[in-house]
C-alpha cells in the first residue's frame, strides 16, 4: 500500500513538474514574424503637390511584396495608384498619381509582441497621367504624363492578427522632380518641376 502511494505522488510530482515547466514555453509562443516572404495590399489616402500649384488629393490602392532577411531588415518593392483632384492646375483633366518603388523596412522586431513599428526607405519611379486633358483652354486627343525619379521616407506600425497576419498602417513622404512630359507620341524632357507626395496606408500584410 505504502508503494502504491509513493508511486501515485512520484507521478504526480512528475506530472506538476511537466504542467509548471510547459508554461513558460506557452507563455513565450511567437506572437509575429518578420522573417521571409510577405504580401500586402492595401487602401491609400494620397496628395500630391506640384511646384507652384496647389496641393490635390484622392485615394486609391498598392500592392507590397517584401521579403525579411532577418527579423530587423526586409527587402520590397512596391506599386501603388490613386486617383488626385488637383485644381487650378496648368493642365486640367483626370489626374491619376503612381508610384513603383525598390527600399529597405526596418523593424523594431520583438517576436513576442504582437505590434511592430518600423521605418523604411525607398527609390523608384514617380508618374501622373492626366485623362482628358485640357492645356490653355484646348483639348488635347491623347493623354498628357509627367514622370521622373523620387526618394521616399516612411514609418508605420504592424498589429499582428495572428503569427502570419498584420494589420498594416503606414505614411509615406516623397520629394523628387518631374524630367519628361509625354502627350501621345511627342516627348519633352530635360525639365526640372519639383514635386512633393504624401501617402497614407492602411491595409494587410501576410507571411506565408
Amino acid at each position: 500500500m505504502r508503494q502504491l502511494r509513493a508511486d501515485r505522488l512520484a507521478l504526480f510530482v512528475a506530472a506538476a513538474t511537466v504542467a509548471f515547466m510547459a508554461v513558460p514555453t506557452s507563455a513565450a509562443a511567437q506572437s509575429s514574424t518578420t522573417r521571409g516572404l510577405s504580401l500586402a495590399l492595401y487602401l491609400q489616402g494620397a496628395s500630391l503637390e506640384v511646384e507652384g500649384g496647389d496641393p490635390g488629393s484622392g485615394g486609391g490602392a498598392g500592392l507590397r511584396v517584401g521579403y525579411g532577411f532577418n527579423r530587423i531588415v526586409t527587402g520590397f518593392i512596391r506599386f501603388d495608384g490613386s486617383k488626385t483632384d488637383i485644381e487650378d492646375a496648368t493642365v486640367e483633366g483626370q489626374w491619376t498619381l503612381g508610384h513603383a518603388e525598390i527600399g529597405a523596412r526596418f523593424h523594431f522586431a520583438n517576436s513576442l509582441r504582437r505590434w511592430v513599428p518600423w521605418l523604411e526607405a525607398a527609390a523608384g519611379a514617380r508618374a501622373v497621367s492626366v485623362s482628358d486633358a485640357v492645356v490653355d483652354g484646348e483639348q488635347e486627343t491623347a493623354d498628357v504624363t509627367f514622370s521622373g525619379g523620387a526618394f521616399s521616407l516612411g514609418g508605420g506600425l504592424d498589429v499582428y492578427l495572428s503569427q502570419n497576419w498584420a494589420l498594416d498602417v503606414g505614411l509615406a513622404w516623397t520629394s523628387g522632380e518631374f524630367n519628361e512630359i509625354e502627350v501621345g507620341a511627342l516627348s519633352v524632357s530635360g525639365l526640372d518641376i519639383d514635386a512633393r507626395s504624401f501617402r497614407f496606408n492602411v491595409g494587410v500584410a501576410w507571411w506565408p
